[in-house]
């Protein structure tokens, strides 16, 4: 997602962190790291092995690997408990200890639980334990009612549909989130551009007679001139006029920053974003900043969307965002099987050749489409320097126009089941494995490099397991370098935390994949993000928004090399 301190701010984790691998708090768990070989990587501690006999994977000895799709609702009978609270944790044991936390859960969640409590002092209503293992505090809930519709809690992600929220995009400046809905009065007060724009909207009455005022009966005093030097300091005369520079320097101090134009805005910061908030107004949005909707409501002749965190924004100023549906391919061994490869660039197609080898002769023979997968020969051959691969149905194609699947070494101690993830930086590719057998494959976007510090995102190169996996998880933070902006995602969905604030997770919010575009994440398309997140390790119960990896259930391991 600028180096900036991508904040990855995390419900109940309570974890802000940036995929540049900053942070301001840390993570509540954490797991060691063994780095794969290389002078750019610092050493570190070991990854913990799985359990012996483990498969490393959430159904091991099952028929098939979950699918993004098989994330279905429990057939159980009840009873059921209804998250009412902003989000409620799952721990190991009846008591609210953080070491033990295993999940979490958001307002309107649905838990399949056992019917009987046990009350502590921690929870004066009881804990109820969880089906699939993990107590929850029934303070933070209620056993549903069969036939009642719930209350004052908020939307569940979707999982069938591309992205599990509506996202949309802040197109303006200085856009106010509300805690509630603001009054006209105070619509007014906090967007003083809707009285403007109301007053152009105004139609003109060409009847209308207008008033001449009568010329003065005396001269004003006349004033010095523009020119004339005024001290300032020393207190100049009432009828002094200040140069037109002067007065323009003075207008753009007391004006707020998303009045002044684009040039102020690379200064700003978040906390300075949240800096006029009071009883009314929570902070000010930079253009580009996202919000997940939860609803959609009319109020005051207005509409106005509520966030998934319970603030209030006025739709006018936004857009909706449909998510990219490019997604990777599974690897069958007859459609698609390694080598392959994607047509990425900024062109829509690419151009397919036949080749006569012995005299070195391209003739164009079809065109590819953009993002558009393509099955490898595995043969590869020079025309005048330039390099061409081999499609599997004979024709030939640009290196500079695909980028191709390159695995590198699996890791060691690996078990036959065991489901892990590769990641190709120089050629931007995924494919993810069980054992040593490939079934998945895609592009990715990492992050972005450059030669200046404070420019330079690179994705690290190493070994880890996944962390922690949340169905979403805001993303924010302050522009690192001159000309970056700050910038705000809410709900990002599919996050898989490996290293740091370093993640796995889906990006709406362009389609570039195939190149360098994040803060140091591995973007992944929505589709392929879900997939990812449903087929690796630890598994996420139904009804469960985030889980922690722990010794009985580690994450998949994730490979980043070069």
């Amino acid at each position: 997602m600028s180096a900036p301190k991508l904040t990855c701010f995390v419900a109940l984790a309570l974890l802000s962190a940036a995929c540049d691998g900053s942070k301001r708090n840390t993570p509540e768990q954490s797991v060691p790291v063994r780095p794969i070989a290389t002078a750019a990587q610092p050493a570190q501690p070991s990854v913990p092995q799985a359990p012996a006999g483990s498969a490393g994977s959430p159904n091991a000895g099952s028929e098939g690997p979950v699918r993004a799709d098989a994330h279905t609702k429990l057939d159980y009978p009840g009873p059921w408990f209804l998250v009412t609270a902003r989000e409620t944790g799952i721990y190991a044991e009846t008591k609210t200890d953080r070491r033990t936390k295993l999940a979490w859960a958001k307002s309107g969640g649905r838990l399949a639980v056992l019917p009987s409590v046990t009350k502590t002092d921690d929870c004066a209503a009881g804990w109820y334990q969880l089906t699939t293992g993990g107590y929850v505090c029934a303070n933070d809930g209620s056993i549903e009612t069969p036939g009642k519709k719930p209350r004052l809690t908020f939307k569940q992600p979707d999982l069938e549909q591309v992205l599990p929220y509506k996202y949309a995009r802040n197109s303006k400046h200085g856009t106010p989130l509300y805690r509630s809905i603001p009054s006209p009065e105070q619509m007014e007060e906090y967007e003083p551009y809707l009285k403007e724009k109301a007053a152009k909207a105004e139609p003109k009455n060409p009847t209308a007679t207008t008033t001449v005022k009568p010329a003065p009966t005396a001269a004003p005093e006349a004033a010095p001139a523009a020119s004339a030097p005024v001290d300032l300091d020393a207190g100049a005369p009432e009828s002094a006029e200040l140069s037109a520079g002067e007065v323009s320097a003075l207008n753009e101090t007391a004006m707020p920053w998303w009045q002044q134009g684009d040039a102020s805005v690379h200064d700003v910061t978040l906390d300075e974003l949240a800096a006029e908030g009071d009883g009314i107004l929570i902070k000010r949005m930079v253009a580009g900043f996202y919000v997940a909707v939860d609803s959609t409501f009319r109020w005051n002749g207005r509409t106005w969307y509520k966030t998934t965190k319970g603030m209030i924004a006025p739709s006018d100023r936004f857009w909706v965002t449909a998510g990219p549906e490019f997604k990777g391919v599974e690897l069958d061994g007859q459609t698609f099987a390694l080598p392959m490869a994607w047509v990425y660039g900024w062109r829509k197609e690419a151009t397919l050749y036949e080749l006569d080898e012995a005299k070195d002769l391209l003739k164009p023979a079809g065109k590819a489409k953009l993002f558009e997968p393509v099955k490898l020969s595995g043969r590869s051959h020079t025309v005048r320097g330039k390099s061409f691969h081999q499609l599997a149905t004979g024709l030939w194609i640009s290196d500079r126009s695909i980028r191709i699947t390159e695995p590198g070494l699996p890791p060691v101690n690996l078990l036959p089941t065991e489901r892990w993830i590769d990641v190709n930086l120089r050629q931007q590719t995924l494919v993810v494995y069980e054992g040593n057998k490939p079934v998945y494959a895609t592009l990715v976007s990492t992050g972005k490099s450059s030669k200046i510090k404070d420019k330079d995102h690179s994705t690290p190169v190493g070994e880890w397991r996944i962390r922690e996996k949340h169905i979403t998880a805001t993303m924010d933070g302050d522009g690192s370098a001159a000309g970056d902006l700050p910038y705000s995602i809410e709900d990002v969905p599919y996050v898989m935390y490996y290293y740091k604030a370093f993640a796995l997770h889906g990006a709406f919010w362009h389609k570039n994949f195939g190149t360098q575009m994040s803060h140091g994440c591995v973007n992944l398309a929505p589709l392929d993000a879900k997939w990812l997140f449903f087929y690796t390790d630890p598994p996420v119960p139904h009804g469960v928004h985030g889980v922690w990896a722990r010794d009985n259930q580690p994450g998949s391991r994730v490979v980043v090399h070069e």
